[in-house]
């Protein structure tokens, strides 16, 4: 009887897909006066926004960007550290950063015209693609297409989408979007357009790769494989989670005053 209801335990726990954690080993605690955690570099460098100023740092040092006439940051690319992309939402712009966050380009959407319309380009996402390109999905025709700087064009890639984007990623092959739904996508440079699965509820992700993501849910931390739609619980006993970025089997949390870097091995 025993052996019977530790097994009804052990299956129960499975489908719902909490009862593994991943266990983490803490690096670094750090006190942090900063407005926002935009995320790490391999090389050990972390980015932090406070007052509008994008800011670079790492052992004492620091290196800061401000565009004062953009104002707040919406989101910063950081998948390649000697090509940082920074996207102003607000002002319908992108900036191109050097490894020493020195302005390299500057492209403002609202410059571009849409391909037999008369709307301009208006960017909701944007991040850094391959060949110096930019993934951007457009409120517009509500399509993700690609912009290419030299000629300064636009091309679309999708269909337009019937539910509104919530979240996104992206690397140089593929761009990655969730809609109200909470139903994964993700469309390469020729695109393709493929259906990846569902995910829970949650406040943020990050993914991890095409068929893991990591979700930050109703105050914890998860990983979440998109296969066997389980759900483990990341054990950094964190009470507050602002933020937190992966990259190179560093964890990275923002709890609004401190930035604390774990050591993780995820699961494959």
């Amino acid at each position: 009887m025993k052996k019977l209801i530790f097994l009804l335990a052990l299956l129960t726990g499975t489908l719902y897909g909490q009862e593994l954690s991943v266990p983490v080993n803490l690096l670094t605690d750090t006190e942090a006066a900063v407005d926002g955690y935009a995320g790490r570099d391999p090389f050990g460098w972390y980015y932090t926004m406070a007052q509008n100023e994008f800011r670079k740092q790492k052992d004492g040092r620091m290196v800061r960007y401000k565009a004062v006439s953009l104002g707040a940051i919406a989101r910063a690319d950081l998948q390649n550290p000697l090509q940082v992309v920074l996207f102003y939402k607000k002002f319908n712009t992108a900036v191109l950063l050097d490894n020493q966050l020195n302005e390299t380009a500057r492209f403002n959407f609202n410059e571009l015209q849409l391909k037999d319309s008369q709307l301009p380009v208006v960017a909701e996402a944007v991040g850094l693609a391959s060949q110096n390109r930019l993934w951007v999905y457009d409120i517009n025709s509500q399509q993700v297409g690609l912009f290419d700087p030299a000629p300064r064009t636009f091309k679309t890639l999708t269909p337009p989408f019937n539910e509104t984007l919530r979240d996104y990623a992206s690397d140089y092959n593929y761009f990655y979007w969730t809609d109200e739904t909470n139903s994964l996508y993700a469309v390469n440079v020729f695109g393709k357009v493929s259906f990846l699965g569902e995910l829970p509820q949650y406040e943020h992700m990050q993914l991890v790769n095409a068929g893991q993501v990591l979700l930050l849910k109703h105050g914890g931390l998860y990983l979440y494989t998109l296969k066997s739609k389980q759900l483990q619980n990341i054990d950094v006993n964190q009470k507050s989670i602002a933020n937190f970025y992966y990259t190179a089997q560093i964890l990275t949390i923002f709890t609004g005053t401190h930035i604390i870097e774990y050591n993780i091995t995820l699961p494959e």
